[in-house]
């Protein structure tokens, strides 16, 4: 999601506007975004070809819509140089929406949200795979701000690995993938791969602007890509969309949390169903419910992306 070109406009909308625009987020027990954006009025754009930003107010809107957690870890975050950096600080410090994946050093960037969902102790971890302008002069360091990456995974695997051993339920949400293409690609397949070794129970990609398969591999859940969502490219390619929904055993899930060594590692997934709601962007930058012939174009680009993911579509 970003605020750019003809989108910026639905920033002046109202809170009640927002609060109906979202409907699937906003019912959900916790939703979360990836905010493809620096959070900034000022700044330099990097040089590079597209450079996004959007202004503090952004992150209202989004809470009025029913959003509970954004992460910036991903190749757009730094998009307006080191103002800009400092800008989206600021405005994760005013915590309006908690800001995962980026922070003013990598303890903090690679820190997960912990979020109580109907009593479920939650975390949320955030990083980008995607290796351009940001991850070479923005990712976080010791002492300097940034984004989290997992380029070679070891540090985020720490991260997640960490965040199982003190959490019911693990949530990895990643920045990856090839751009336009709807099957994942070897790295893709390979992260998910450590991040279940880690113990991540759901893991869930942005970065391709298609949506690519979900399901489940082994004990984790797999959203390999939800496309894009509140967006200003409407090419006929880019349009589609939808909401990724999971069904977590909260029970099971705190039996998790209570557990100790290696009986921690879940035998069988948490999650027990999935859906995915298909959405059409509109012209205004809105998702919306399909109709027609679109719906079963939607319908079919769903089964081919299920037909690369190498993905169970029922809970092992």
């Amino acid at each position: 999601m970003h605020f750019e070109r003809q989108v910026a406009a639905l920033l002046q909308d109202s809170d009640e506007v927002w609060a109906k625009r979202l409907p699937e987020l906003r019912d959900a027990d916790f939703s979360m975004v990836n905010l493809e954006t620096a959070i900034t009025e000022r700044g330099t754009a990097m040089s590079k070809p597209y450079t996004f930003r959007a202004p503090a107010k952004s992150l209202d809107v989004l809470k009025a819509a029913g959003v509970d957690a954004v992460s910036m870890a991903n190749n757009h975050a730094a998009d307006y140089g080191r103002v800009g950096v400092q800008d989206t600080l600021a405005a994760k410090e005013k915590n309006v929406l908690p800001i995962v994946g980026f922070g003013a050093n990598a303890a903090e960037a690679y820190a997960p949200l912990t979020v109580d969902v109907k009593g479920v102790n939650v975390a949320v971890l955030a990083a980008s795979q995607v290796w351009e302008e940001t991850a070479a002069n923005w990712s976080a360091g010791a002492d300097s701000p940034g984004i989290a990456v997992a380029l070679d995974r070891a540090k985020f695997k720490e991260a997640v690995a960490k965040a199982a051993a003190e959490h019911d339920l693990v949530v990895a949400q990643m920045h990856w993938g090839t751009e336009g293409t709807s099957c994942p690609n070897g790295d893709q397949a390979a992260t998910v791969r450590d991040l279940q070794a880690a113990g991540a129970d759901i893991v869930v990609g942005t970065h391709a602007h298609r949506p690519q398969a979900s399901g489940w591999q082994g004990r984790t859940f797999v959203g390999y890509g939800t496309g894009n969502f509140i967006w200003y490219n409407t090419s006929a390619n880019s349009r589609p969309s939808g909401v990724l929904t999971v069904t977590v055993d909260a029970n099971k899930a705190r039996e998790r949390g209570q557990a100790t060594g290696e009986q921690r590692m879940t035998e069988q997934s948490l999650v027990t169903e999935y859906t995915w709601t298909p959405k059409y962007i509109s012209t205004g930058g809105v998702p919306q419910d399909p109709t027609g012939s679109t719906t079963d174009r939607l319908e079919s680009l769903n089964r081919q992306a299920i037909a690369c993911a190498d993905l169970a579509q029922s809970r092992p």
